[in-house]
């Protein structure tokens, strides 16, 4: 029996706050005083803001399906079960959760050990709470 189960969707506030980073590197780049010849400097500069941008999007959009918490610090999570391996960090906006896979084949998708930013704003208030409240009880869940 689930202690805590939910269905993440994708956290507007990470997506905003990812783009606005991007966007302020990418500003600063381009406000840069740059040689008149410097086209072979600024142009990969900004090829790896963007696909850093896009990447991080991507890792974003990730973060959703459903989590559940059971006894004994086991988590399922995108149809593999994992565990707790260390206190999560927690914050107002949303914490991070460090598992380790309970098999150990490694693909792509699952990997062995992962580390899952669940934002406050992927689940409705209620459930934000509880989740905070059952990981503040760490080594008893």
């Amino acid at each position: 029996m689930a202690l805590w189960h939910c269905e993440l969707k994708v956290s507007r506030h990470s997506r905003l706050f990812s783009s606005g980073v991007h966007g302020v590197i990418m500003l600063a780049a381009l406000l840069a005083p740059w040689p008149a010849n410097g086209f072979y400097l600024w142009l990969p500069l900004f090829v790896i803001i963007m696909a850093s941008w896009v990447l991080s999007q991507t890792n974003i959009r990730r973060c959703q399906g459903r989590l559940a918490l059971f006894s004994g610090q086991k988590m399922h999570w995108q149809k593999a079960a994992w565990k707790l391996t260390r206190p999560p960090w927690l914050s107002r906006y949303g914490m991070v959760i460090t598992l380790h896979a309970f098999d150990k084949t490694e693909s792509i998708r699952h990997r062995s050990l992962i580390r899952l930013w669940v934002a406050s704003d992927s689940m409705p208030p209620k459930m934000w709470r509880h989740l905070n409240q059952l990981m503040r009880q760490y080594p008893d869940i």
